[in-house]
């Protein structure tokens, strides 16, 4: 029996067919009931309840993911990781609509503490405490909103604690629901809090994840988390520290209405320190560069230092003019060894408008994305 359930189960699948998702769940009704038609001695296994639920969830028919979740925690199931799967299936079907649904959230985010709790004594169950956070983090969604962040501390906090408990693979993901939690705490006034939690987020995130280190240590000089003598001896190393730290003190002068007199003196050293990465040499650094310019150019503009946001503009500019240079080069260079030669008058005409459309599409991005971002002055 459990071979035909399963059959129907997997042709569900494959091709999204409701007719033998329906008759796997009349089958497992029926086992369950001991009426079915199959020979009542035949093994029936109680994960057949929760893989029927949860692939009723994900074709849309929560009402026999219920009933399933319901027959699997009446029988006395063995302790396996579908005990772990089934709070997760309850989880999901109690996911609050809205952020006004608070007694929803409390229960949807208590099925899913109830599978990380009984994931995380056991290494082999692990990956259910990463597909619940994965799960908790989507259904959370509408509480990212501001006025709603403080709600999730309780949970993140602990996923979060859980996560490094198990010292999970995916560390980008871990780092990632550091720096949110990070920001619930600051949304929430509990700066204290946040400040102990940066004394180990921080390092983690440096040693584990340094892509995301900078927008870590731009939180930590805007809001005053560490001590500023160690904030200001890191950034001597880094030309990108260095210039995130210039733009989020002056963020936060500005917030308390203590801006500088110098402000542009700052500012404009900051840009000159952009001046040192050498973009040509380390490709991989123009990205990073690029952004830094786009972050310098948009703040100095909100401050009205105008000839240093023009600066960064232009370099802006000038970068991706010269991507455009190598792009154009290299499928020139293709188009010689794999096409035939155009008439004289058609080829010129072409390589006039090919050329024009790459300009376009590749010097126009950064001007474009700046003036929609800051709007018009």
């Amino acid at each position: 029996m459990d071979l035909v359930i399963t059959q129907e189960l997997a042709r569900a699948e494959s091709q999204q067919d409701a007719a033998s998702l329906r008759k796997a769940y009349e089958l497992i009704k029926s086992a369950n009931l001991g009426k079915s038609e199959f020979d009542p001695s035949e093994s029936f296994s109680p994960d057949l309840f929760v893989l029927c639920a949860e692939q009723a969830l994900k074709m849309g028919q929560p009402e026999v993911s219920e009933d399933c979740i319901q027959m699997y925690f009446k029988v006395k199931a063995p302790i396996t990781q579908f005990l772990g799967r089934a709070h997760l299936c309850r989880a999901q079907m109690c996911a609050p609509k809205s952020a006004e649904n608070l007694e929803e959230f409390e229960n949807c985010v208590t099925q899913y503490m109830k599978a990380i709790n009984f994931a995380k004594g056991e290494p082999r169950y692990y990956f259910l405490v990463y597909n619940a956070s994965v799960l908790y983090w989507q259904m959370v969604r509408p509480f990212l909103e501001p006025g709603y962040r403080h709600h999730l501390i309780p949970s993140l906090s602990q996923i979060v604690n859980v996560l490094s408990q198990t010292e999970e693979e995916d560390k980008e993901w871990h780092a990632e629901l550091m720096l949110e939690l990070l920001e619930c705490y600051l949304q929430a006034g509990r700066k204290e809090e946040a400040a102990r939690f940066c004394s180990t987020a921080a390092p983690f995130i440096k040693s584990h994840v340094p892509q995301k280190y900078r927008q870590m240590f731009s939180v930590m000089v805007r809001h005053e988390l560490t001590d500023a003598l160690q904030l200001k001896e890191e950034k001597k190393n880094s030309i990108s520290l260095s210039v995130t730290f210039y733009i989020n003190m002056l963020k936060a002068k500005a917030e308390r209405n203590d801006l500088p007199g110098d402000v542009s003196v700052i500012l404009r050293k900051a840009y000159r320190h952009l001046g040192h990465y050498n973009h040509q040499r380390f490709p991989s650094i123009r990205e990073e560069k690029m952004l830094l310019l786009f972050e310098l150019a948009r703040f100095a503009l909100t401050l009205k230092c105008m000839e240093i946001s023009s600066d960064c503009l232009s370099d802006l500019k000038k970068m991706e003019s010269k991507a455009a240079h190598l792009h154009l080069d290299k499928r020139q260079r293709k188009e010689k060894q794999f096409t035939r030669p155009w008439p004289p008058g058609l080829q010129s005409g072409l390589a006039h408008c090919h050329l024009s459309c790459l300009c376009f599409f590749y010097t126009c991005p950064s001007l474009f994305t700046f003036i929609v971002a800051t709007g018009p002055q």
